[in-house]
């Protein structure tokens, strides 16, 4: 027995249903596929650097209640809104070796060409970071940014 199907319209039995895909249809589909791609390409390849847009500046140091405190401004000099930036400070001795490090998540979105003051908090440190000739690094660490 062949299976057979009938027309909703007019009740005529058909016997051979064709369903291929021409060629003009596959090209029409090319584009769409690579529109469905785009975001993908975006958050590969066209993610930016937070290393390369935000800058810090103005930092200063300061003793805080058995503590201690690094204070400063960074600002987005590109063109994307960055979130959940890090902060780290590095401290090292006259000799340049290594002492301590502390990290700072910032809560707050730093906008395209905005400014953001900051905070690192030292609650109990070592006595070779009130030293003077402690020298203190401080960078942008990471974060993220949206593709879209």
């Amino acid at each position: 027995m062949l299976a057979k199907m009938k027309c909703s319209n007019c009740g005529a039995e058909m016997s051979n249903l064709n369903m291929s895909w021409g060629w003009k249809n596959l090209l029409m589909m090319v584009p769409i596929m690579l529109l469905g791609f785009l975001p993908l390409l975006k958050m590969t390849f066209f993610k930016g650097d937070v290393t390369k847009e935000l800058t810090i500046s103005d930092v200063q140091r300061r003793s805080a209640d058995r503590g201690l405190e690094i204070v400063g401004l960074i600002t987005n000099k590109g063109n994307r809104t960055w979130s959940g930036v890090t902060i780290e400070a590095e401290f090292f001795d006259a000799s340049g070796a290594f002492v301590d490090e502390a990290t700072e998540y910032l809560r707050a979105d730093i906008s395209a060409n905005a400014q953001e003051h900051f905070k690192v908090t030292l609650m109990t440190p070592s006595a070779a970071l009130s030293d003077p000739d402690t020298k203190m690094v401080v960078k942008v660490a990471g974060g993220h940014t949206s593709p879209f």
